[in-house]
């Protein structure tokens, strides 16, 4: 019986001491992401976009009483269409960003297996490198867009 009750001991405290492994891995994993994607910096652009965007909707309600309801209503729904395109870049470059740190730590935890060389996170590399291209491409457009009044005849 004790001898059953010392293998049971020995499988249950290797058990919990592999799930703590485990769980360390994890949080390494998730820390590395929050680090990689979610730094400050990361989120300087879309400051700056916000910022574009608070002016741009402070000079269409200075411009108002000139505009018709209708034009009014079609620059605003244009604004706030910008902001939710905007908010849909930010997530896919998340997106793609937590895949590459997911392929780059996996990589760096696996470093002397031959299976995981340079190029092993090429495809997230690029993806992630796509969609913040798009981020900035967007931006640099809507950034020359200016709310301008027509000469009056």
């Amino acid at each position: 019986m004790k001898l059953y009750s010392s293998l049971f001991f020995t499988f249950f405290v290797s058990a919990c001491t592999s799930q703590e492994a485990v769980t360390d891995v994890a949080g390494q994993k998730t820390t590395y992401i929050q680090g990689e994607c979610y730094d400050s910096s990361t989120y300087s652009l879309t400051e700056t976009f916000d910022e574009f965007i608070d002016e741009r909707q402070q000079e269409l309600k200075i411009l108002r009483p000139e505009l018709t309801a209708e034009n009014y209503e079609q620059l605003d729904y244009a604004l706030r269409h910008f902001t939710t395109y905007w908010m849909q870049l930010r997530q896919e470059r998340d997106q793609a960003c937590e895949e590459h740190a997911t392929c780059e730590f996996i990589r760096l935890k696996n470093y002397d297996s031959q299976a995981y060389n340079r190029e092993f996170c090429d495809g997230t590399d690029f993806e992630y490198n796509v969609s913040r291209a798009k981020m900035i491409h967007f931006f640099n457009d809507i950034e020359r867009l200016q709310l301008q009044r027509s000469a009056q005849q």
